[in-house]
């Protein structure tokens, strides 16, 4: 061993050994904390997106699920920005996607989840973009890590490393000792550390190993000419009884990146030709109808190692104080379900979070004691995504030595009920893509609703060969309050009329005031309206009466519990013109020619109603009208009294700030011309603005 041992310089010297993304999710981490930051990587990075050695899977699509997203945007702030800036693909899950369960088609809905699509090697790049940016992060390509260098006590004091450089081939590649206050393997599934632990007398980590035999091919496509479609992405998921499954991606340049795979120990074909044919036999020929005429633009190439394997470290007794193993390295997955790069960096968010508690501002030294503790937490990330690619795979013959526990067996008997139920219930297929998200725990498919649903069975199932349609408008991403308005009314959507209706005991006569309002619309025969906030859809009925069957209504609502009450509504109702729509209204893109937008007891439940109605009003016809039904405090009431009135809020979803807002100053502000008619002691206003020219008023 040639003597080039260093000392780590003041502030601190963590070494990162690996510089796939766990790895520089892992330098990131560290960046803020310590005085330098060293990253070995054993291949020469490319100076642009383009494929290396040292990320086989690279060559196979990939997917960023939501809590990757989280964890990347919160370890290099703007990074998601700067992906889509490059050419990544934002698909929203599931509307914009032919997504084939075990269960069958899922319905496509608007919801919160999304994937960016796009090619590793990109991926790869912008984040090595970022990392170098870093003032305390160096990094040392065409190196690889030989073995750890003991410590006193329980504890290493640094990394033998040994060059693979021109040097190296020349025959100068001599072991050499880094040392370091942290050393931090993230090598991926070839680690060795199980071996460099075994020598140095701590043991050898217990490991769960589950094989379905999945093998992959994948092509680089680019669509044929004049392809349309109302999808971005197409996933059909493999069952035991067909075990093959295929994914198109879309991907920056407008290409296409399309898997096949086979489970089992079948390997799709390695080329065009077979590979097409290989997709024409999955469960469904949606993939294969896409591909068929579009132009390859490269080779087609095959993976193997696809096995989900987990290196219990958590269970040693002794660990090596300042050595920490993180991503593939601990658990890594098989890739059909994208959870490799969401563990990586939620486990490099355990590592910051232990660092920001523990390393205050200018410490020489990370302190003793850091890295046992995190190998439970680092653990319970793998184990979020083994609930669903592990526990999966079981399903598949020969995954498993010998017959499934009972416990497992129950577990699969549920899943196999929940993604039937999943395919036309959205309470259930929100908490499936929670979990697969790593948004939310494995015990989200065990919420009240779902396991109600799951008990119940699936009902209306789609058809098992043609894919759902998209919905008609799509939505953006939700803000938190809007997420929390969509959470409470998903809950009270089916209760909402018999709480409306209760109002009626202390004197309010609701269908009255909504009946004063639509009048103000002043619709005629061939108009368009909105009911902003349709809510359970009481208005529809009346608005389609007053537009008559050449007309158009639109009710919009941010809540898909709601709307399903309102569908229900139209549905019984024939109401051929009427059309719903999921979405925030402070995002809503409105039709041409409106010439009627009505809100009922839905503004004061919003903080940005002015930006709601500004966007209205730039939507309107000339002379078509604003109206507003909603609260107000009348001027009687005192403010002391304020509190008093939560109870009757609360079922409503909103709290006592509601009264406190006034969207009828915004109405009058817009329009032409305007007034405020008052009800129920002046509890209750109809704000009526009209926007500038166009036809007299009746």
């Amino acid at each position: 061993m040639t003597d080039r041992s260093t000392r780590p310089p003041a502030g601190g010297h963590a070494v990162v050994l690996g510089g796939s993304l766990a790895g520089l999710c892992a330098a990131a981490a560290l960046a803020p904390h310590v005085g330098r930051v060293t990253l070995v990587e054993r291949d020469r990075y490319p100076d642009e997106p383009r494929w290396r050695r040292g990320v086989p899977q690279a060559r196979h699509t990939h997917n960023l699920l939501g809590a990757g997203q989280r964890a990347l945007e919160q370890l290099f702030p703007g990074l998601l920005g700067e992906l889509r800036d490059l050419g990544m693909v934002e698909v929203r899950m599931p509307q914009d996607m032919l997504l084939m369960v075990p269960g069958g088609w899922v319905d496509r809905f608007e919801g919160p989840h999304t994937v960016l699509s796009g090619s590793r090697d990109l991926l790869d790049w912008a984040v090595r973009r970022r990392l170098r940016r870093l003032p305390t992060v160096e990094v040392l390509e065409e190196t690889e890590a030989v073995g750890l260098v003991a410590g006193q006590g329980d504890s290493v004091r640094g990394v033998l490393l040994r060059d693979r450089g021109s040097a190296a081939r020349a025959g100068g590649g001599q072991p050499y000792e880094q040392g370091a206050d942290l050393v931090v393997d993230a090598t991926g599934r070839g680690s060795r550390a199980p071996a460099w632990l075994r020598d140095l007398g701590y043991g050898t980590p217990e490991e769960s190993v589950v094989d379905a035999g999945c093998a992959y091919s994948t092509c680089v496509l680019e669509p044929a000419p004049g392809h349309t479609a109302d999808w971005k992405c197409i996933l059909l998921q493999s069952t035991p009884e067909e075990p093959r499954s295929g994914i198109l991606n879309p991907i920056e340049n407008g290409r296409w990146m399309v898997s096949v795979a086979g489970l089992g120990g079948e390997r799709p074909p390695l080329d065009h030709a077979g590979f097409v044919d290989f997709a024409k036999r999955l469960r469904s020929t949606a993939l294969y109808d896409a591909i068929r005429d579009a132009k390859p633009l490269g080779d087609v190439y095959g993976s193997g190692r696809t096995e989900n394997r987990w290196r219990h470290y958590e269970r040693l007794t002794r660990w090596p104080d300042r050595f920490l193993v993180l991503g593939d390295a601990v658990g890594a997955f098989n890739p059909a379900y994208g959870q490799g790069i969401s563990v990586a960096g939620m486990s490099a968010l355990v590592l910051r979070g232990a660092l920001e508690r523990t390393v205050p501002a200018g410490a020489d030294r990370i302190p003793a004691g850091l890295t046992a503790p995190l190998r439970k937490p680092v653990a319970d990330c793998v184990e979020a995504a083994w609930m669903l690619s592990g526990n999966a795979d079981l399903a598949y013959p020969g995954a498993s030595d010998g017959p499934l526990p009972l416990a497992a067996r129950l577990g699969k008997r549920y899943t196999d009920r929940l993604l039937k139920v999943a395919t036309t219930d959205r309470a259930a297929a929100m908490a499936l893509l929670d979990m697969t998200h790593l948004l939310a725990p494995p015990q989200a498919v065990f919420r009240p609703r779902v396991l109600a649903s799951v008990l119940r069975g699936p009902r209306n199932p789609t058809s098992p060969t043609t894919p759902p349609a998209g919905p008609p408008t799509r939505g953006t991403p939700m803000t938190a309050e809007s997420e929390r308005m969509v959470q409470v009314y998903r809950k009270r959507a089916k209760r909402y009329d018999l709480t409306s209706n209760r109002l009626y005991l202390i004197g309010q006569r609701t269908m009255a005031y909504k009946h004063l309002a639509l009048e103000q619309l002043a619709l005629r025969p061939g108009d368009t309206v909105v009911d902003a906030g349709c809510g359970t859809g009481h208005n529809l009925p009346l608005l389609a009466e007053a537009v008559g069957p050449t007309g158009r209504v639109i009710g919009v609502d941010l809540t898909d519990a709601m709307l399903e009450q309102a569908e229900d509504r139209v549905r019984r109702a024939g109401l051929s013109q009427v059309s719903l729509v999921q979405a925030d209204l402070t995002t809503y893109d409105y039709p041409e020619n409106v010439r009627g937008i009505t809100a009922c007891f839905s503004l004061t439940l919003i903080s940005e109603y002015a930006k709601v109605i500004e966007r209205g009003y730039e939507a309107l016809a000339p002379g078509g009208r604003w109206v507003v039904l909603d609260y107000r405090l009348p001027r009687w009431w005192p403010d002391r009294l304020i509190p008093a009135l939560g109870p009757m809020i609360a079922p409503f979803g909103g709290d006592t700030s509601m009264v406190l807002r006034h969207p009828w100053e915004p109405i009058q502000e817009g329009a032409a011309r305007h007034r405020v008619l008052t009800r129920y002691g002046g509890w209750v206003y109809v704000a009526v603005g009209e926007a500038g020219g166009g036809r007299e008023n009746p």
